[in-house]
């Protein structure tokens, strides 16, 4: 049987029905504030609770947060009254009253249950106006008040859910929280009492289950324990002040699943705007996966560490525990059943994450395999601070860690972490941030005695610290975890600070500078493969963001190339697949994650072309390129590619690059064609380089290192993919040097070829560079290595064309005297013309040997026929041994570079 669900643009699909059974136990939806964002998202959730009601009228409770933001805006008002900000205290009422009246208008008209909603929410906001200004009277806020402010946000919410329930024919009625969610009383962060609890569910919310009315419960809120039955009877008339407390933030979902265990539920949805639980914060990982289904352990340990789409005490509810069962029952509580599943709001037919409670039973003595995943996800808890009490009188001493902790708990500060050494000469204890300056005075009270005899050495506070945690309960007796972990980390450069690890092999955590937390967890979810847990990305990136290393004519040419194709993607109504982030130079950098614009690109281009540094443009920060790369990386780009249209030896910043999840295009030729290279892999060099990039899931392509815009490199890949065996290349991969033996070849004097040469900017400043033949052997090592070649750029015997006395001159003089070149240069190329044959400077590679210099080719060979800056490559494999394979084309300027590297770049944003 399979019921219809609506989607946010109205289309209705299908899932299978959820309670086919003839008496059906209750089903609990909890839709929170982003799901409630505006009247249409109201809408939106009440047609999906009338959908998984079924035609049986299943029994339905829904749990409500306040319309998004609102939270926060009640908050503001309070500080502002609180401050003696009248004014503006009462703007930010109106502008909520606004908001709500707009919604009740759209939802439901002027009816909304017994009695006018326009009424209860002039009634709610006369309330309000009266607290803020008894607030702004008082010059404090107590927690108790600021409860009973915020609580209005939750309730006016359930008003309109109500509406918009009735509005579409389905009965519901608003149940206020406090007659249903009893709790302990503690303002700001109290906790459900659950025999209490049931009681009043038993009394309040079974006879309107029983009829099929849907009871609307505002969330993260409940009654203090003064509240006494002879006060809890429902009513749709608004209360006057009373004493309630919230569950602290995001405790609706403590609400739903309070309700689920005390009502005997067997499912709960909790409507969210993401969807599901992550294998990592989205916004730091961009590869993030959702997770379809854990242990509530797990998930508790995640809404712990930071993954805010759950609340940290969201599943104590659910969890039995044998001390209380006996105690539980004899209440009257249920006993725990319910399945918790984290839905998409948006997207109601998609199977999010599901959250079960019954632990895994083997058969006695039987084994099994390590889990395919036994990490589940990476979390962080950042704002954190940690604090080290060390000393060598410690050891052996009892109830030290108890004092510690003692006087933590009467300053009022929450304990994140504990690490201590085995030595017990030293407690680390992890704080919230906020707690630093209360932590050491307490610390130091607690232990006057013991630091002036010198026991205790030391109370440090190290701040802004985040704890980095590995969760999954497939990790318990799987050696090698923490050797992955925190191996991953040490390749990441992240230090760590202080670790910590259960018994029960749940988490490991590890505290790590806070600037290094986001490059922390990309690391352990690399290493973990996390990437391929099972469910669908946390999102869908549609293009790739560029990092552009180099800005000189390359670079700027390719910024050009790319802003072009983004023009004519949005001509075609598409979306481009590339977007440029970040520019960096050697002095500094410009960055913005959401795109540089195309009219502020042509401005920087403009600006470096007159010689200015980037740092010293609008926006523009000063730094190294690594710094640079260490704060662009700090943030969650998508698909991120580092583009090196450079000329130096940048192999440590593409090695970081690759441990910050980028993927890697290149230009620049040294990275890859310097360094010593072994039969496994090389040393901090090209292959080292590409070996590391493919361990973690990373590409490195590099077409235009060779032969600029033609497919050199993408041609050997294709036929060795196809099995073919390439026996040798002959290349002149040089457009400089291809012009200038060209123009020899038709008379032109060496001095006056090779000047002409520099003013069409086809040489590097000094032209010795290209003359020298050091550019052609970086490429013939590229290709060498490509088919088998194991040597290094010293192996290879490079016939340069500069004279030894002129190598080491100043440009100007070397410039000078050009034209004593110019007679050897005539006699070479006629004495090649007289055997009937040209000059060229070729490159030849084999698996066997790597060679550059000058050749005398037949007037009849391929290479007798380039002209101008173009490129050829000649192929002699297995399969074209009698008739070599041409490639043959431009191979020099900035415009066929940057096609060639835009082509990589394009290839890469389409590989995933």
């Amino acid at each position: 049987m399979t019921r219809g669900l609506p989607t946010p643009g109205g289309r209705v699909a299908f899932a299978p029905a959820l309670m086919p059974s003839a008496r059906p136990a209750p089903l609990v939806h909890k839709f929170g504030g982003a799901a409630l964002a505006d009247a249409d998202a109201v809408r939106h959730a009440a047609s999906i609770v009338a959908m998984l009601r079924t035609d049986d009228a299943l029994p339905t409770a829904v749990v409500v947060s306040a319309m998004h933001g609102v939270t926060d805006a009640l908050l503001d008002a309070s500080h502002r009254a609180t401050h003696g900000d009248a004014t503006g205290a009462r703007h930010a009422l109106d502008a909520l009253r606004r908001r709500h009246d707009e919604a009740a208008r759209r939802v439901a008209g002027d009816g909304g249950g017994d009695e006018s909603l326009s009424a209860v929410i002039d009634a709610t906001f006369g309330e309000l106006a009266g607290l803020l200004d008894g607030l702004a009277a008082l010059g404090d806020l107590p927690p108790s008040v600021a409860d009973a402010v915020l609580a209005r946000g939750e309730r006016l919410s359930a008003r309109l859910a109500v509406a918009a329930l009735a509005a579409i024919g389905v009965p519901a009625q608003y149940v206020d929280e406090c007659d249903v969610i009893q709790t302990d009383g503690r303002p700001g962060n109290a906790f459900p009492d659950l025999p209490r609890t049931a009681a009043a569910a038993r009394r309040v919310l079974a006879p309107l289950l029983a009829r099929g009315t849907v009871a609307v419960i505002p969330g993260f809120v409940g009654a203090v324990p003064a509240r006494t039955a002879a006060h809890a009877a429902p009513s749709d008339a608004p209360r006057r002040v009373a004493p309630v407390v919230t569950l602290g933030r995001g405790g609706s979902d403590l609400t739903a699943t309070t309700l689920a265990r005390v009502l005997g539920a067997r499912d709960v949805f909790l409507w969210k705007d993401v969807r599901g639980l992550l294998t990592a914060d989205p916004r730091v990982v961009p590869d993030a996966r959702v997770i379809p289904a854990l242990h509530a352990r797990e998930a508790s340990e995640l809404a712990y560490h930071g993954a805010k789409v759950l609340h940290p005490r969201a599943l104590v509810p659910l969890l039995a525990r044998s001390a209380q069962r006996d105690a539980h029952r004899e209440a009257g509580v249920p006993a725990p059943r319910a399945r918790v599943t984290v839905r998409p709001f948006a997207d109601p037919t998609a199977p999010g994450t599901t959250i079960v409670l019954a632990e895994e039973r083997r058969a006695p003595g039987a084994t099994s395999s390590p889990p395919r995943h036994p990490v589940k996800a990476v979390s962080a808890l950042g704002g954190q601070a940690l604090v080290t009490v060390r000393g060598t009188g410690m050891a052996g001493v009892p109830g030290i860690a108890a004092r510690a902790f003692g006087a933590l708990e009467r300053a009022g500060i929450s304990v994140a972490l504990i690490s201590q050494a085995s030595s017990e000469q030293s407690i680390c204890i992890g704080v919230p941030q906020s707690a630093t300056a209360a932590v050491e005075p307490a610390l130091r009270e607690a232990f006057a005695a013991e630091i002036a005899r010198g026991e205790i050495e030391g109370i440090d506070v190290e701040p802004d610290v985040a704890t980095v945690a590995v969760v999954g309960s497939g990790m318990a007796g799987v050696p090698g975890i923490a050797a992955r972990f925190f191996g991953a980390l040490a390749d990441a450069q992240v230090n760590v600070v202080a670790i910590a690890q259960g018994s029960s092999e749940l988490n490991i955590s590890a505290v790590v500078a806070g600037k290094d937390a986001a490059a922390a967890q990309r690391a352990a979810h690399a290493a973990f493969r996390l990437d391929r847990v099972g469910g669908g990305a946390a999102r869908a990136p549609q293009h790739a963001d560029v990092v552009l290393l180099g800005f000189g004519k390359v670079g700027r040419e390719l910024a050009r190339q790319i802003t072009q194709r983004q023009s004519a993607s949005r001509a075609d109504g598409t979306q481009s697949p590339v977007s440029l982030v970040g520019v960096v130079d050697s002095r500094g950098w410009v960055f913005d994650a959401a795109g540089l614009a195309p009219r502020r690109l042509a401005s920087l281009s403009k600006a470096k072309a007159e010689g200015r540094a980037l740092a010293e443009l609008p926006g523009g920060a000063e730094g190294a390129p690594d710094a640079a790369l260490a704060h662009i990386a700090a943030h969650a780009l998508s698909r991120p590619i580092l583009v090196d249209v450079t000329a130096g030896d940048t192999s440590a910043l593409l090695d970081a690059a690759v441990h910050h999840g980028m993927d890697l295009v290149l230009a620049n030729k040294k990275p890859l064609a310097e360094g010593r290279v072994t039969v496994d892999a090389a040393t901090a060099s090209a292959a080292g380089l590409v070996a590391t990039a493919a361990a973690r899931g990373r590409r490195v392509l590099h077409e235009a290192t060779v032969g600029a815009g033609l497919p050199v490199i993408d041609t050997v890949r294709k036929l060795q993919e196809s099995g073919d065996r390439i026996l040798h290349i002959q290349g002149c991969p040089s457009g400089t040097l291809g012009f200038l033996f060209a123009e020899l070849g038709r008379g032109r004097a060496f001095s006056d070829a090779l000047r002409d040469a520099m003013a069409r900017g086809y040489t590097e400043p000094d032209p010795r560079e290209d003359l020298s033949g050091q550019d052609v052997a970086r490429k013939a090592v590229i290709l060498a290595r490509l088919v088998g070649w194991k040597g290094t750029l010293d192996d290879v015997a490079v016939e340069s064309l500069v004279p030894p006395a002129l190598a080491a001159l100043p440009l100007q003089e070397f410039l000078a005297q050009l034209e004593s070149l110019d007679a050897p240069w005539a006699a070479r190329v006629a004495a090649a013309a007289a055997r009937g044959a040209v000059l060229r400077y070729r490159a030849d590679v084999s698996p066997k040997e790597a060679r550059v210099g000058i050749v005398e080719v037949d007037r009849a060979s391929p290479f007798a026929s380039l002209s101008g800056t173009d490129n050829q490559f000649v192929f002699t494999t297995r399969r074209y041994k009698e008739r070599p394979l041409v490639i043959t084309g431009p191979g020099a300027g900035p415009e066929v570079t940057a096609a060639g590297v835009l082509n990589d770049v394009l290839a890469l944003a389409g590989a995933r």
